[in-house]
């Protein structure tokens, strides 16, 4: 099955990250399938992830009641990708356990590797990497060149966390071997994943920390914050490998920082902790009252 992808990131960091797409689903005869659709891409713009969520259940919803396979099978892959965004992982790995559980139903049988890029990037959030480097390598064997794009990223995160040289070169070496002119989102998982293997591999720290920043700033112009953060991560491991110690800790902090902003607490933390510091100051943070009872 040949996902509609209306929603057009996967944050995974995983990640995950851009699966294409864009264009709009028409059902034909069922205008308040087509409206929740459209109103659910449009929360996505915006950024409105709790108001996509609900939309994108409403249409899965109205699908259902359509009988309608193809439709199903769009607002699962949706809605799951919102939830995965939202930092939901445990609630998108449910959506798409459900979502395949309702296309067999209906006969529905062939490519699903939507799901299964989506199912990966949830996994990898839980930690749940053997199950989740399968599910990549089920996407990457995909025939959309977008999700099999996305796979390769995640299977060059899962494996650069499990210490699995030699996945990460072979990713390296797929993003190396991409010719023409490839999407901007592409060239910055290409760098982030080239960074990574640097320093792995004992490469040059000066051209790891290069490749992250560049990274970094391609997903900044996309709005891309999520994914933008964890490259300022690899750019700091890079710093903090090369001895540059405030360089890195300057890095992390930054991460964090962008990283909390964006709704991922827990990674958040995490670079917080590399950066010697519990929690980055804020400077718009809210600042602290207090309050006293009149006698």
């Amino acid at each position: 099955m040949k996902m509609k992808k209306e929603y057009a990131a996967l944050g995974l960091a995983l990640v995950l990250a851009g699966c294409g797409g864009g264009q709009a689903v028409t059902q034909p005869g069922d205008t308040t399938l087509s409206q929740d659709m459209d109103t659910a891409k449009d929360a996505v713009g915006l950024e409105r992830l709790a108001v996509a969520e609900q939309q994108y259940r409403a249409a899965g919803q109205r699908a259902v009641a359509r009988d309608d396979v193809t439709a199903i099978g769009d607002a699962g892959y949706n809605l799951a990708t919102v939830q995965l965004d939202e930092g939901k992982p445990q609630d998108a790995l449910s959506t798409v356990t459900a979502t395949r559980s309702a296309l067999a139903m209906r006969g529905q049988t062939g490519d699903d590797s939507g799901l299964d890029l989506v199912q990966a990037g949830a996994l990898h959030r839980l930690g749940r990497e053997t199950e989740a480097a399968a599910a990549a390598s089920r996407a990457a064997g995909a025939q959309d060149t977008d999700i099999v794009e996305k796979a390769q990223l995640i299977r060059g995160l899962i494996a650069d966390d499990s210490g699995d040289q030699a996945t990460l070169a072979s990713v390296d070496a797929y993003f190396a071997n991409l010719t023409g002119k490839l999407p901007d989102s592409w060239t910055a998982d290409a760098k982030e994943i080239a960074a990574r293997n640097l320093l792995v591999t004992g490469g040059s720290t000066q051209t790891a920390m290069q490749d992250a920043m560049q990274a970094a700033t391609i997903r900044q112009t996309q709005v891309d914050y999520r994914d933008m953060a964890r490259a300022l991560g690899v750019a700091g491991r890079a710093a903090a490998k090369a001895g540059n110690a405030q360089a890195a800790a300057q890095l992390y902090a930054r991460a964090s920082q962008s990283a909390l902003q964006a709704g991922d607490k827990t990674t958040a933390a995490q670079w917080a902790k590399l950066a010697g510091t519990t929690s980055a100051v804020d400077p718009f943070a809210l600042p602290a009252t207090t309050t006293t009872k009149k006698k």
